[in-house]
């Protein structure tokens, strides 16, 4: 309960102006809960009003929530609706964070224990070392060559296919692809090459930061 209200009144401002679906999503059982709407149809208020409610009624400690989201204005808008409902419930100790923010630290602490001494960096972009690789592979190096490179590699990591798989995986699900895909799977690996123990350090892209978090 909200810390110096009463149980009606701290209720009421968790609820009041929530329609009966999102009522519904607030109020759930503690364990997963999965809200499909569309934009504009108050996820983000479901969302945050249901943590206050979890951290008011004294299930989960404010310190240990974690709440993400895809971008950087859409975590800041959440930060700002937990800070607004901090008074008597504790969310202002939530985080909320990018999901690449969120792998990024969690990363950063694990590496060490599990990886060793070997450093590694983020890479601000990857279209110099993907460039690198379609030279590498015989084939053209203009800026859309290299996007729509980048964008086969991002899709093929973002699906965990290897660059060993990648042909085969595009040839099953009829992909349209913009080179032959055996070219493709080899600028993929060499992508990837180019990336490890580079000059003592290890290069991280942002597809990275998720994989590695969820090995």
């Amino acid at each position: 309960m909200m810390v110096g209200m009463s149980p009606t009144a701290a209720r009421d401002r968790l609820l009041g102006d929530l329609d009966d679906e999102q009522r519904e999503a607030v109020l759930a059982p503690r364990g997963p809960v999965c809200v499909l709407a569309g934009a504009g149809t108050g996820k983000t208020r479901t969302i945050t009003r249901r943590i206050a409610h979890l951290v008011s009624a004294g299930h989960v400690a404010p310190g240990q929530v974690l709440a993400v989201t895809f971008t950087q204005r859409a975590a800041g808008e959440m930060r700002g609706r937990l800070r607004a409902l901090d008074e008597g419930t504790g969310t202002g100790a939530v985080q909320a964070q990018t999901f690449h923010a969120a792998a990024r630290r969690q990363l950063a602490y694990f590496w060490p224990r599990v990886v060793g001494n070997t450093d590694w960096q983020l890479m601000d972009s990857k279209f110099a070392v993907v460039a690198q690789a379609a030279n590498r592979a015989g084939l053209p190096t203009g800026t859309d060559n290299v996007r729509d490179l980048a964008g086969e590699i991002e899709w093929a990591k973002a699906s965990l296919i290897s660059p060993e798989d990648y042909a085969r995986s595009v040839a099953e699900i009829g992909r349209d692809i913009p080179f032959d895909a055996a070219k493709i799977g080899t600028v993929y690996a060499n992508y990837e090459t180019l990336k490890t123990r580079r000059e003592g350090m290890a290069l991280l892209d942002f597809d990275d930061l998720l994989l590695h978090t969820a090995a």
